[in-house]
């Protein structure tokens, strides 16, 4: 269950200038675009709209984005609905740019190079997002359930989960080769703060190493959760955290990372029903190898703490327990960059990650290869 909030935040990246004079980039809109008034400029990170100078002569709407520094623009429509993604993505770098709205979609069709660019890989983008969609809508678990109900044969819940392991491949691939292909422009920057996760803490630390604009202001609202990112998944130690048991009591992660066990640490909430539904998968793999040095802790990013014991009961959860009661502004959360629930992260005896993702048959698989 993704968070809500963090779906519906778009554009803007910032990019420290050598000197703070102003940048004014005139952005320029044709095309099939409706009401010229429901157009507007948001930033990335922020659900703030961007000022800018809205003009509207001879079916054609001008803004002109003036900052100090070269940003992302992503625009956007008021009467959008509220997943739908931006109509384009554009860099403010000083150089006028033009936008050609078709079919919901705004090509770049004039402006910088990494404009061009920029256009390009969203197009890639866009066209990977509404091939999701396709697969949702014939092979999705929602659909399957309409078509089977509760009784899915088993071929064709494996045929849907090896569908969404090569999409899942094929959009890892497209994602890095949009990258790679633009190592030398400010493009990678928008696809590894968004896509990071998809794209792998291996690849984006080592894509960092050479980027030129890894210092960029434009990169710094991001880097902190890549940093992190990288710490889950590169055998980096645990980052701590605190909160309250279910009797009230004080506690922390360093209470059972690190300690000689394997520990799951399993960011979940009683409000998430994808949460709820993995439990009995937890549990399972609990009850099986608990005996042979295996331990899961439970975050709960609940706020309400009858509802979180009422959950725990109902699901007979055995397992320790830490939440703040702060839901999605818990500590915890901001320190572990969890954006979506249920996550996971498997840390080793030494208390170094091991994994992160393991949900549905990736835990039993994992665990099976090292208490097996």
């Amino acid at each position: 269950m993704k968070k809500s909030c963090f779906m519906s935040m778009i554009a803007v990246l910032c990019l420290a200038a050598c000197t703070p004079t102003s940048t004014k980039t005139e952005i320029i809109i044709t095309g099939e675009f409706g009401d010229p008034n429901l157009f507007y400029f948001r930033a990335l990170g922020t659900a703030d709209t961007i000022p800018g100078v809205l003009s509207v002569k001879d079916d054609v709407v001008t803004f002109e984005v003036d900052t100090t520094d070269n940003i992302f623009v992503l625009i956007e429509r008021h009467d959008r609905s509220r997943f739908a993604p931006p109509l384009s993505v554009v860099i403010a770098d000083g150089t006028p740019v033009e936008v050609v709205l078709k079919d919901g979609f705004g090509s770049i069709t004039k402006g910088s190079e990494q404009n061009i660019k920029m256009g390009e890989a969203y197009k890639t983008n866009v066209d990977l997002k509404a091939k999701e969609e396709e697969l949702n809508d014939e092979f999705g678990l929602n659909a399957l359930v309409d078509k089977y109900g509760d009784d899915i044969p088993q071929e064709v819940y494996s045929a849907q989960e090896e569908r969404e392991r090569a999409f899942k491949e094929e959009e890892k691939e497209t994602y890095r080769k949009i990258v790679l292909d633009n190592a030398d422009n400010m493009v990678p920057i928008y696809f590894l703060s968004r896509y990071r996760r998809k794209l792998g803490a291996e690849f984006v630390g080592k894509f960092l190493t050479d980027y030129k604009y890894k210092d960029s202001k434009m990169f710094e609202p991001f880097y902190r959760p890549i940093v992190i990112m990288a710490r889950e998944y590169c055998g980096m130690p645990y980052v701590d955290c605190t909160g309250n048991d279910l009797q009230g009591n004080r506690s922390c992660l360093t209470d059972y990372v690190g300690r000689g066990k394997y520990v799951l640490v399993n960011f979940w909430a009683s409000w998430c029903g994808s949460c709820r539904a993995e439990i009995p998968n937890i549990k399972a793999n609990y009850e099986k190898y608990k005996e042979k040095g295996f331990e899961v802790v439970g975050i709960s990013l609940d706020t309400k703490q009858e509802e979180w014991e009422k959950c725990v009961q109902e699901m007979g959860i055995t397992w320790p327990q830490i939440s703040e009661l702060k839901g999605w502004d818990s500590y915890a959360c901001m320190t572990f960059n969890i954006w979506k629930i249920p996550q996971t992260f498997l840390y080793g005896p030494d208390g170094k990650v091991v994994a992160g993702g393991l949900e549905g048959k990736a835990l039993e698989k994992k665990l099976s290869e090292i208490f097996e």
